[in-house]
């Protein structure tokens, strides 16, 4: 089982460099750098120059996690007992064909917006159920003991209210990402400062939580320090995509900034996750 653990874990780094790659296609523009799909220029390794070598970078790395998540599943069908984690396993092979889709419609109906937003949704569902099977398949879910944590319930609603946040976040940062709406920019930093406050008051509580403090605080303490690292990345994305003048080429500092902005929100919504999983299993019902 630890042999499995240890693959669901490479799975979900893998997706993670996969979301990394598809936020410099959209930073540096390059979302329509390839006509053709699932080919590139009908080849299967076109010359890598321009916008090309992101897009196509994008789509070789996407097909490595296709492979590494059908190994997943067979995996688990393979070593799982418990049919639910198996399910997961077969949940995550269908986002992925369902992706794939999604992935040529953007191609063929040149980036439109809505199927753009569900694009980048969909990875980030799909990087934290790869990393949800990793945690289930982990020694720490297998073996832990409950205990019992007073006003565990509200602790628990937090956490999940936080999740919620997180994800609302999210779908502003794609709509913002691929439409510019100067009101889903101001929704987007609103729901920000809810994330950072709601991920700091989960921080405290946990931290002052008998019984399950020495076990989370690393984790909750994690989660903080990625929320407030975050504002700093959003302000910086800010001000080089809506208050400095556009540049024909995007400036090398707008590319760190706005892909760096994206991967740390999937990072966040994955951490968060993670930590109300071991929150709800670590705790016992009062």
């Amino acid at each position: 089982m630890r042999s499995l653990h240890l693959y669901s874990r490479l799975v979900a780094a893998a997706t993670f460099v996969l979301i990394i790659a598809g936020g410099l296609v959209t930073s540096t523009g390059s979302g329509l750098s390839v006509p053709d799909w699932p080919l590139s220029y009908g080849k299967f390794f076109p010359p890598m120059i321009g916008g090309i070598r992101f897009e196509h970078t994008h789509r070789v790395i996407a097909a490595g996690v296709g492979l590494l998540t059908l190994f997943l599943l067979f995996y688990l069908l393979r070593a799982e007992k418990r049919s639910w984690v198996k399910w997961l396993g077969g949940l995550a092979v269908a986002a992925v064909l369902v992706q794939a889709i999604l992935g040529a419609l953007t191609v063929k109906y040149l980036l439109p917006m809505p199927i753009s937003v569900l694009h980048a949704c969909l990875a980030q569902s799909f990087f934290s159920l790869i990393a949800a099977i990793a945690l289930f398949t982990s020694p720490e879910w297998l073996t832990t003991e409950r205990i019992s944590v007073e006003d565990a319930p509200k602790l628990k609603r937090l956490a999940v209210l936080t999740v919620g946040f997180i994800f609302i976040q999210l779908i502003l940062g794609a709509l913002v990402r691929h439409s510019g709406n100067m009101k889903a920019v101001s929704a987007h930093i609103v729901v920000g400062f809810l994330v950072v406050l709601h991920a700091l008051l989960l921080n405290g509580r946990i931290s002052q939580a008998d019984g399950i403090r020495e076990k989370l605080t690393g984790h909750s303490l994690f989660l903080g320090s990625l929320a407030l690292a975050q504002i700093f990345m959003g302000l910086g994305s800010f001000i080089y995509t809506h208050r400095l003048e556009p540049s024909e080429v995007p400036r090398l500092a707008e590319v760190l900034f706005t892909t760096g902005h994206q991967s740390t929100g999937a990072l966040i919504l994955v951490t968060c996750v993670l930590l109300t999983l071991r929150l709800f299993r670590l705790t016992a019902h009062d």
